[in-house]
């Protein structure tokens, strides 16, 4: 970290862009600071900005209301998801210790899809001392990734300790606001452990509703197919919410099995989220079971909503079969009857 709490650089990557048309950085510092309209089109020469250009912007971030602070993180929040090339990390960090807790949030957002040992640190410190608890919960959020990287074997030991020490103290601290313990319980859900099995069982077992919703939550991410006859039995639960999560976590463990389950409650069930969450967890799944399914109800069901989720929902599947055919390419040794993972 540099004094002024940045990672160095070895490059000045921020103020030229190989000759794309990227307006002037010092030009759209001066309109951040004078109050000129945020055009996105203009925010774009802040991606991946250089040291002198951090500097300058956090000289000008406090002379910004509030307001305009969330304005240009929301702004640039959304162009990176127009954009995957777009980078606004560093200007997120920036933020992260803003006395706004609103620019807080939308500053720790901006670090969703970083996996850096570095900020991992700066986030577990937010973690441990931000005083709003929604702020909290925007972080335990984001160190899912953290998690998924641990469980890849691609963050250090050290600093995978620290996190997994971390989630679990506040998972455990009753005097932090159930919304926070939620997110951190389905931050863990990703790891692989007896553990965390243990602790995802507590919760669904004797946890309030919120760390119920939570340890449903996390048994998706688990990867373990163990978890699908709870997650199924919780498709008649009289709690809508309680019926939708359910069908997420189902699809998110790509379990063939689950399949049957979620057409059924995504044409049975009478709540509009409910059937929603059903329809994307098949998308999830990709089988050509739930491909067929799909196709069918994009002629048969003409709500808006439902088509919007069966038309996204296709567009998964395809795109997983799509990189199922890559993977698969010309491998003698593929054998189809071993399903997408080749595996039994």
């Amino acid at each position: 970290m540099t004094q002024d709490g940045f990672p160095p650089e070895d490059d000045d990557l921020g103020d030229d862009s190989d000759g794309l048309d990227v307006p002037d950085v010092a030009e759209v510092l001066d309109d951040m600071e004078n109050g000129a309209p945020l055009e996105p089109s203009r925010l774009r020469a802040l991606t991946d900005p250089s040291e002198d250009t951090l500097r300058r912007a956090i000289s000008v971030w406090p002379r910004m209301s509030p307001e305009r602070r969330r304005e240009l993180l929301a702004a640039l929040e959304r162009l990176a998801e127009e954009d995957a090339t777009l980078d606004f990390h560093k200007v997120a960090l920036t933020a992260t210790r803003d006395p706004d807790p609103a620019t807080r949030i939308l500053a720790v957002r901006g670090l969703m899809h970083e996996d850096r040992p570095e900020y991992l640190r700066v986030l577990l410190g937010q973690l441990r001392d931000d005083p709003t608890p929604d702020v909290r919960s925007q972080v335990a959020d984001v160190l899912a990734q953290y998690v998924v990287a641990m469980e890849l074997g691609l963050l250090p030991e050290d600093d995978g300790e620290t996190l997994i020490a971390t989630l679990r103290d506040v998972i455990e601290d009753i005097e932090e606001p159930d919304e926070v313990r939620g997110r951190a319980l389905e931050a863990l859900g990703a790891l692989s452990d007896e553990a965390t099995a243990e602790l995802i069982s507590e919760q669904y077992e004797i946890g309030s509703q919120r760390m119920r919703i939570a340890a449903l939550r996390a048994m998706g991410r688990s990867a373990s197919e163990g978890w699908l006859d709870v997650l199924i039995y919780h498709f008649d639960d009289e709690d809508a919410e309680v019926r939708a999560v359910s069908a997420e976590a189902a699809g998110a463990l790509l379990v063939d099995e689950a399949v049957p389950p979620l057409i059924m409650l995504a044409q049975e069930d009478k709540d509009d989220e409910v059937q929603v969450s059903a329809i994307r967890a098949l998308g999830e799944i990709a089988t050509e079971e739930s491909e067929r399914v799909l196709s069918r109800w994009l002629s048969e069901r003409h709500e808006p909503h439902i088509q919007e989720a069966i038309r996204d929902a296709l567009a998964e599947v395809h795109l997983m079969t799509a990189d199922f055919a890559d993977d698969r390419g010309d491998d003698p040794d593929f054998d189809g009857e071993h399903g997408r993972d080749g595996l039994n």
